[in-house]
């Protein structure tokens, strides 16, 4: 997983490197939420998280849970998350799961 904190934007970037399934979502939420625990993330001054899903091709029950578990804690510090998804069906799940009304969703072309 990479991220990077862009002060100059007030833009939290992480990308997630794949799918978001049962089998690496223990693994992601433990690097996600040690980058918004860091203390360099913790006390920055930034108000979006940029989530890049572009390279994951599916994301099941267990990876939406994360997403949404995401969402709140981002939510609970006063930020917004904006995220870009890259393969149609995982657009149409956040659709069809209603996270579009949660967080803003784009699709890369």
């Amino acid at each position: 997983m990479k991220h990077n904190l862009d002060l100059s934007s007030a833009v939290l970037n992480v990308g997630f490197p794949g799918d978001v399934l049962s089998s690496n979502v223990d693994e992601l939420r433990h690097s996600v939420f040690g980058v918004l625990e860091s203390p360099a993330v913790k006390s920055g001054a930034w108000s979006t998280l940029r989530l890049d899903l572009t390279g994951a091709k599916m994301v099941d029950s267990a990876g939406l849970n994360l997403i949404v578990s995401i969402i709140k804690a981002v939510k609970a510090r006063g930020g917004q998350v904006r995220a870009t998804v890259g393969n149609p069906n995982v657009y149409r799940t956040f659709i069809f799961t209603r996270l579009d009304k949660q967080l803003d969703l784009a699709q890369a072309a």
